[in-house]
Formats: C-alpha cells, structure tokens, sequence
C-alpha cells in the first residue's frame, strides 16, 4: 500500500508545515496538494479523489472538526487530524465526526507514517496484530483498542500501560516492571506516575465489561476477568 502512490490532501494555513509535509511525503513517490482554507478544501475534495486527507483543526475560515464531519458526506478518504490542540474532548469529537485518527504537533514524521500505514490497512480491511483478552481488543500498530466493539480514546502513556497489561494477562506486575515495560525508562521519584494511569484506565474501562486492573498489595497490579 504504502509503496503506491497515494493521493493526498494537506489542508493546513501554516504554509512552513504544509510544505514541510509535502516535501516529506514527495520522498515516498506521494502525490500531495494542498488547500489553506476551508473554503479551498471543500470543491477540492468533492470534485477530485483522495486517499488520505491530513486535516489541521484551527483554519483560518473555520473548524476543521466541523469540515471533517462535512466531507464524509463524499469521501471515504482516510481523515487524520494534524494539530497543536491536545484537549481529549476535541479528539473525542473528531473521532465521533468521522476522522479515522489524531496526531498531535509536534511530530516525527515517521509516526505520521505508521498513522496512515494502520488507518490505510484498516480501511481496506487489513488489519495488524491484535492483543485480546476477555471483552478487549488492542491493535498495537493501529494505536486503538476497543471493549465490546466501542472504541476508547485513551493518552499515549494509557494505552502503553493497557498494552503491557494485555500482554500479560493475570500476571501480576510491579510497579517498575511496568515502567520499564510500558515507557522505556524509569520515573525516579514518580512511581506514582503507574498508580495515576492505571486509575485514569479503570475510568475509561466499562463498569459493566468483563476485566478490572486490580491491585496486588505489595506487588502491583495485574489485569484479570472480571468474574474471577
């Protein structure tokens, strides 16, 4: 997939990043354009095809969340969102608006790439490995995991800690087995660093689902069916 040229739209009012982008996405032989505004991506999605649409949020001329909802109405195109704007409640509703993932400024292009590699593979119905346990499914080069098929919308460091722990499945682990495991280094001074983000994941995970995250005393933690 990725070895084929893949058209695509940058829609994007920093001129420095959009071409940046551009030229990036030139070495691998891809066919870019790009639009400013709203008003310019709107006739230029409708009227020529894409297969990936990286869509900035704050445009000069408008939301890019609201034109991402617009342009489903005629595009299968794969949608990503580019943006400074971290807040959970606006990649909450880009997801819910159509987008098919969000990548936060800034970023390497390399993850930029593995982003697009596991939407395109999705939308063509080529999924990567998946991790499963119980109720839950997590696709590792996808970045999503899910819970009786409803997609949470977990941080980075959320989703590195569920990764481990599905991986490990009623093995208990400390507290510095899963940052070591989970982040690559050590928190000196910050153990409590697991603690916060295994308790954010109790939230995202439902009450009435079929695993719980819980707490060994004197050890740590480890992920078990909720029955048991």
């Amino acid at each position: 997939m990725m070895g084929k040229q893949i058209r695509t739209l940058i829609v994007e009012d920093h001129r420095e990043i959009a071409r940046w982008l551009k030229a990036e996405l030139a070495h691998f032989g891809w066919h870019c354009e790009i639009a400013n505004t709203v008003e310019l991506a709107k006739p230029m999605v409708r009227y020529r095809s894409y297969q990936v649409i990286l869509l900035d949020i704050m445009l000069p001329d408008g939301d890019g969340i609201e034109l991402c909802r617009q342009l489903r109405d005629f595009t299968n195109a794969a949608i990503i969102m580019v943006t400074a704007k971290d807040d959970l409640r606006d990649r909450v509703q880009a997801l819910d608006d159509g987008a098919d993932d969000y990548i936060t400024k800034p970023f390497a292009i390399e993850e930029l790439l593995a982003r697009i590699r596991a939407v395109l593979r999705r939308t063509s119905g080529e999924r990567g490995p998946m991790l499963e346990f119980q109720d839950l499914r997590l696709w590792p080069e996808e970045r999503t995991v899910e819970q009786n098929g409803v997609p949470l919308s977990l941080s980075r460091r959320e989703f590195q800690l569920l990764q481990v722990l599905m991986g490990n499945p009623n093995r208990a682990l400390s507290r510095d087995q899963l940052l070591e495991k989970a982040w690559g280094y050590d928190f000196y001074g910050e153990s409590n660093v697991v603690d916060v983000t295994v308790r954010r994941l109790r939230e995202h995970l439902s009450s009435h689902g079929n695993v719980s995250i819980n707490s060994i005393r004197g050890v740590g933690y480890v992920l078990r069916s909720a029955h048991e």
